[in-house]
């Protein structure tokens, strides 16, 4: 019987516990796991959320709960495709679970991937008369109730829309799928990772755990064109095109019951589709289950680290923070940003999946302007400015500067003998920009001239520019405090309002870019601004009040 102190999420799973019984779990020691585990998480107190008051309220509570109102407000987007009447449910329905799934399956590679790998509190509970797949149903459940009112909140605009506008049934069925799509995205993550620390250990095992998020994350975004292009509009009507490879989208399989139970199209096609909802889900979970001990076996290898070179990328990090930079501090400063962005795992969990939608973005609206025209005249098209989408990485990573799991160590800012705290933030942002936004932006820069010609290189110099000088205004407005200082337990906080502030920032850039484009000499001089607002945002922004002192401080 539960008690009155227990988490309601808790006393909801004991309404299940004959089922998870029988996968094999101990359900005391799974529920006594998992209230320690919620616990934890009432105590994470986010900055932001603490600076507001002082008072017991505002210290209490899930902030990861109080913060689910900002996913409900994205949710809103996907109204439109609910009451959209189009007379066809396969094309409404699979837009909508097309941005569903990639809102839910992006949160989950860069928010909860993390729990899934967590590997702290082995050492305590392993220790214990505890069986592994007790331990891997836990962890299992804990990133599934995040993960459900994460999904829960995207999904309650949408849902009450169904309601008003289709029905119970509708709200019915949309709710299943729901709960389908969270098991699939939840149980696949899981079987993926559990496939790669298979083979492999160590520092490898970490370094494609990123590679495949960057993957998952460019594969959900291409994924897109492929459920658009599934239909074709005949006599302005729109009409489902079957291919074997609609097999493969996901959504596209949720939205066929729609059409099915709600359009009354039938056919072997839609069937299958429908079919594949549920089955695939089921499949995936059973599996997982009966793997779920090999799971936490194979997880002992996230804590072995092979051999690095660290002493070749020490040498690397020297040379170009000489380059960069002119004081002794400053280089200090750099070498550690570097340092911290190139080993910390929590951070390219969350940032690298990012770089990976940066590089190819643009050439996903090259190929959609690609089926209107031909090469030649896409080769002579405005479509260098596409190149502005990469300034979303500038403000995603510049917000992650601020954390760190090692954050507890920032004391050691205050102890060492700087003579300026701006020396700090100035390494941190040029080693992101060294480190991280050139040498993506050249990966692109590179395929650009290649397609565009030599006659876009000026333009190519100005978005580069522009990004420079974002640089320094980005880190004044997002790190209030000394980068790596916060735990990554409050980033999720309210981030994501920085990104939508932003565009209309990156609008007004690109504006000023065709204006100048506009006349003859104008992007030169657009040019020259731009380099005085460069040495004008990194000389004044992040002023050192104190002349540069030799320092013993060696990192």
């Amino acid at each position: 019987m539960a008690k009155p102190s227990d988490f309601r999420t808790l006393q909801v799973l004991d309404r299940f516990r004959p089922i998870i019984t029988k996968t094999g779990a101990d359900y005391d020691v799974l529920r006594l796991i998992l209230r320690v585990k919620f616990q934890m998480d009432q105590r994470r107190v986010p900055t932001i959320m603490a600076g507001r008051s002082k008072s017991k309220e505002n210290k209490e509570g899930n902030q990861y709960v109080r913060s689910l109102w900002l996913y409900a407000l994205m949710g809103a987007i996907m109204v439109p495709f609910v009451v959209w009447d189009t007379g066809q449910f396969m094309l409404q329905m699979g837009i909508l679970f097309g941005v569903l799934m990639f809102m839910i399956m992006t949160s989950m590679i860069s928010d909860f991937s993390s729990v899934l790998l967590d590997i702290r509190d082995r050492n305590i509970i392993l220790t214990k008369p505890v069986n592994a797949r007790t331990v891997g149903m836990a962890r299992a459940i804990h990133a599934g109730v995040y993960l459900v009112l994460l999904t829960g909140s995207v999904t309650a605009a949408p849902l009450i829309a169904g309601l008003v506008t289709h029905g119970i049934g509708f709200f019915l069925l949309f709710l299943l799928q729901i709960i389908l799509i969270s098991i699939l995205i939840l149980v696949s993550t899981s079987l993926i990772y559990l496939f790669m620390m298979r083979f492999l250990d160590g520092e490898k095992l970490k370094d494609m755990i990123n590679m495949v998020q960057i993957l998952l994350s460019v594969g959900i975004a291409i994924g897109y064109q492929f459920v658009i292009r599934s239909f074709d509009i005949i006599d302005f009507k729109i009409a489902f095109t079957p291919e074997w490879w609609q097999l493969l989208l996901p959504p596209l399989w949720y939205a066929a019951a729609y059409d099915w139970l709600f359009a009354g199209n039938g056919g072997v096609w839609i069937y299958t589709l429908t079919a594949l909802a549920v089955v695939v889900p089921v499949i995936c979970l059973i599996v997982y289950v009966k793997l779920m001990p090999s799971f936490e076996l194979y997880l002992e290898k996230m804590a072995h680290s092979g051999q690095t070179s660290s002493r070749r990328r020490g040498k690397w990090d020297r040379m170009v923070a000489k380059l960069f930079s002119r004081s002794t501090e400053e280089q200090a400063c750099f070498r550690l940003s570097a340092s911290m962005m190139r080993d910390e795992r929590e951070f390219k969990l969350k940032v690298y999946p990012s770089l990976g939608l940066s590089l190819v973005m643009p050439y996903i609206f090259w190929y959609t302007a690609l089926q209107s025209s031909t090469w030649a005249e896409f080769r002579q098209s405005s479509f260098v400015y596409t190149l502005y989408i990469m300034l979303i990485l500038l403000v995603t990573v510049v917000i992650m500067l601020r954390y760190s799991g090692q954050y507890k160590a920032s004391w050691i800012f205050r102890a060492a003998p700087m003579s300026d705290e701006n020396v700090l933030y100035r390494g941190a942002l040029k080693a992101f920009l060294s480190n991280i936004f050139i040498p993506v932006f050249l990966l692109n820069a590179a395929m650009f001239t290649w397609t565009f010609g030599l006659r876009i290189l000026p333009d190519i110099a100005i978005i580069l520019l522009t990004a420079t000088a974002l640089i320094p205004v980005s880190g004044k407005f997002m790190l209030q405090k000394p980068p790596f200082s916060q735990s990554f337990s409050v980033a999720q906080q309210s981030d994501g309002w920085y990104i939508f502030a932003a565009l209309p920032v990156f609008a007004l850039l690109w504006g000023a870019h065709v204006f100048f484009r506009s006349f003859s000499g104008g992007v030169w001089m657009y040019g020259v601004i731009l380099i005085v607002a460069n040495v004008l945002l990194w000389t004044l922004l992040y002023r050192v009040k104190k002349p540069a002192v030799k320092s013993s401080v060696v990192i």
